[in-house]
């Protein structure tokens, strides 16, 4: 019984892998169409989109840089929507953690691992208050929790921004056009090789996706997330308390974006600087991540490499063969279109099961 269940999980994940490879396979060439339609040559573009991200040590350190908010937030929504909790909150949870590490990093006097520390733990539980916030008014009120989400990333921004022009703003960053605060210059987290952006951020990246495997797979808190979340009134039925487990995902969920969110700001900004979170889009392109792996901790961390590879490949292509960098996103727009149909095609399928059985 145990090996027929092995070998039916083994080709359910062979299938969500080869829907992946598909999606990403149509986005390339949808990619490479426009790029015929605009006047380039498609296979130069291609090629040299992959070479500029993929193919390089300086290409494979700027995308491990730029995949690393992408990893943070994939991981979360990873995490919550594989609990069944359609959390959006992503963006607005890795704004707090941003925007608490700027704040905080510069009031603590003390060694800079010290510094980071407490750091990267204030901006974790800025993150997991925000989301439990959330959670918190769409149980009480019975309200959507993805629409709840969403209006509390404006909200996180709009604070942000206040917080960064009014209250931190530096006055004397060399750089006038960009709103930053204060510059950090104790407790920074060091690049891993001095010549290339990747700093060890990245590391602990991997680290929590190790973690969140094993949390996901390994533990009866993993196990109870999924029950609660994919059907509450089974799990009540078997002891678990719902409500209690979901603000727990939650929680661990909007940890995750917060540490993401820290270890830009210590790691590649060393400031807050206004709309650094929501303008490259590390949170859309963390759900797209969540959504490529079905959910699955070391797929999020594949395809947010992907993801960030193809970004930085195509401002290689716009600088080297003058192809507008947009085509990257035109990419990666067909890939989450494709990659989230396959969940809207299979729910009529799952809800018709669910009919039959409440007719038996």
């Amino acid at each position: 019984m145990k090996t027929k269940l092995s070998i039916k999980n083994f080709f359910h994940r062979f299938d969500d892998i080869s829907y992946s490879l598909i999606a990403v396979v149509i986005g390339l060439i949808v990619g490479a169409i426009i790029m015929a339609l605009t006047g380039f040559d498609p296979i130069e573009g291609i090629v040299g989109l992959i070479k500029g991200g993929f193919l390089s040590p300086y290409a494979i350190a700027s995308t491990f840089t730029r995949a690393t908010p992408i990893i943070f937030a994939g991981l979360s929504a990873a995490l919550a929507w594989g609990s069944g909790y359609s959390s959006m909150g992503a963006q607005g949870q890795m704004i707090m953690g941003a925007i608490t590490a700027a704040i905080v990093a510069p009031l603590i006097k003390g060694p800079a691992i010290l510094v980071v520390i407490v750091t990267l733990l204030a901006s974790m539980l800025a993150g997991a208050l925000y989301s439990l916030l959330s959670a918190y008014i769409s149980a009480k009120f019975d309200a959507y929790l993805l629409i709840i989400t969403l209006m509390f990333n404006y909200v996180a921004d709009y604070f942000a921004s206040y917080l960064t022009n009014y209250v931190f703003l530096d006055p004397y960053a060399l750089d006038k056009l960009a709103i930053q605060t204060q510059l950090i210059e104790n407790g920074t987290i060091p690049r891993i090789f001095s010549r290339y952006t990747t700093h060890y951020g990245f590391i602990i990246a991997l680290l929590c996706v190790a973690i969140v495997a094993f949390i996901i797979n390994k533990t009866s808190f993993g196990y109870k997330a999924r029950m609660s979340g994919l059907n509450p009134n089974f799990a009540e039925y078997g002891g678990i308390q719902s409500r209690k487990t979901m603000y727990k995902v939650l929680l661990l969920s909007g940890a995750l974006a917060g540490l993401g969110g820290a270890l830009e700001v210590l790691g590649s900004k060393f400031r807050y600087v206004d709309k650094m979170i929501t303008s490259p889009g590390y949170s859309w392109s963390g759900i797209t991540a969540s959504l490529m792996s079905n959910y699955s901790a070391v797929g999020v961390l594949i395809s947010s490499i992907f993801l960030a590879g193809i970004t930085v490949g195509g401002s290689s292509i716009e600088l080297l063969m003058s192809i507008p960098s947009e085509i990257t996103l035109i990419i990666q727009g067909i890939i989450t279109m494709l990659v989230t149909a396959k969940f809207v095609i299979k729910l009529p399928k799952f809800k018709k099961k669910e009919g039959d059985k409440d007719d038996i």
